[in-house]
């Protein structure tokens, strides 16, 4: 048996307009995210998987 359920998608066309526009006004203000820390965490993460890479690889060539 199928369900059939019907979300109706938000509309801000029938939000009162002062309410509109305190949403607009918070959404234009919000500052962008920062992704410095994340992408010298990424970098540093990287550095350390090539170095587990190197030191299986010499591993390897040595039990071969």
């Amino acid at each position: 048996m199928a369900y059939s359920t019907r979300y109706a998608k938000p509309d801000m066309t029938s939000l009162p307009a002062q309410l509109g526009r305190a949403i607009f006004k918070q959404i234009l203000n919000t500052p962008k995210p920062d992704d410095d820390r994340i992408n010298a965490e990424a970098r540093e993460l990287e550095k350390e998987m090539i170095k587990v890479r190197d030191r299986e690889d010499a591993q390897r060539k040595i039990t071969e």
